[in-house]
């Protein structure tokens, strides 16, 4: 894994990005709507998205615990800090910048997009790194300008949206545009920029590329295969990212040891189990070959908006990183690389000029 560079913040920084503590309990709701900014999106029938009722259905029912740092979603928080990490580590391979600028090459220059963000917790942790200062020098090495974070959920979104206001920094990047929560597909942001082509075999949308990261962590192992599929929910994120852009993300491997892992162990009642029963479907998990696999496709339908596959030449440019993760009671998340298969893994690839 790429080192990082002695001008940023070491791990020791990422790994301060924690939950704040709240004083009061929060609430499912929001208590005020005046200072919540309106955002307009067409709106999309669940069967030509990527949405999976029961999946959505299982989360927002987890919206008053998500930000609990003991409760359901724990296994989340202690996820953060490699997250960071490994974003790091893929920006230290290169960057949509061809000629970073001479005087500040630290500078926080990145637009993200978090597909799936749930309740918040990379997102807000992202939104913390960004300088308040346009001009100054980005804090850590995932160099956040923006970040935007979506996700079909009315109730994760709301509590996103109240939790982030309880720090000031966050809540000033609220105001100023720079953080937003979208309660919304991807299918609708993509659709929200221009506009798309969908045919019943593909719905796969052409829209004007405008990230330079694009995040699902713990999403691709929910996609629906009723309502989509992993083909083309990959096709329309990298269809969102700018050419030398990262699509990001992390999931679990479909073998016997991820099983035994991620259902039986994972999903036991407490004190055993770290997830609640029910948050996975064994036969929905991927390997790396498949994902990489979907990828390469991806990026060549990314590439032509006329017919459903393009040029090989475009797939061969593609970077790709995959490096396992394990979780060690006591001490938290590793990245190991080699054990990819035993479940839990980040992959990323990186899209070609």
């Amino acid at each position: 894994m790429a080192s990082l560079r002695a001008r940023t913040t070491p791990l020791r920084a990422l790994c301060s990005l924690q939950p704040l503590k709240r004083t009061t309990p929060l609430k499912p709701t929001l208590t005020t709507r005046s200072n919540i900014q309106s955002v307009t999106l067409p709106t999309r029938n669940h069967s030509t998205s990527s949405v999976s009722a029961d999946e959505l259905s299982h989360f927002s029912a987890l919206a008053s615990s998500w930000w609990d740092p003991m409760g359901p979603s724990r296994i989340l928080h202690l996820m953060n800090p490699l997250r960071h990490e490994f974003i790091a580590s893929c920006l230290a391979e290169g960057s949509t910048e061809t000629t970073p600028s001479p005087s500040n090459p630290n500078s926080a220059t990145f637009n993200y997009l978090d597909v799936g963000c749930g309740g918040g917790i990379f997102a807000e942790s992202l939104a913390r790194t960004i300088p308040l200062d346009a001009n100054g020098p980005a804090p850590t090495p995932t160099r956040a300008a923006s970040m935007t974070a979506i996700d079909p959920s009315t109730n994760l979104i709301q509590m996103a949206r109240e939790h982030a206001r309880m720090d000031p920094t966050v809540d000033a990047h609220l105001r100023s545009g720079k953080f937003k929560y979208l309660n919304t597909t991807l299918e609708d942001v993509l659709a929200s920029t221009s506009p798309s082509t969908t045919t019943p075999a593909s719905t796969i949308t052409t829209a004007t590329p405008q990230f330079d990261i694009v995040t699902l962590f713990e999403v691709l192992e929910h996609i629906d295969p009723k309502t989509s599929s992993p083909l083309t929910f990959l096709t329309n994120c990298l269809r969102a990212l700018k050419p030398g852009g990262w699509l990001i993300g992390s999931t679990i491997s479909r073998t016997l040891p991820s099983f035994i892992l991620n259902q039986v162990i994972a999903e036991a009642p407490w004190p055993i189990g770290v997830v609640p029963r029910g948050t996975h479907e064994w036969s929905k998990f991927v390997n790396p070959p498949e994902v990489k696999g979907w990828l390469q496709e991806g990026l060549m339908r990314a590439a032509d908006t006329g017919v459903s596959r393009g040029g090989a030449s475009v797939a061969e440019d593609m970077s790709w990183k995959c490096v396992g993760a394990i979780y060690v009671p006591g001490l938290g998340w590793k990245m190991v690389p080699g054990s990819e298969d035993w479940g839990n893994y980040f992959w990323a690839v990186r899209k070609g000029f």
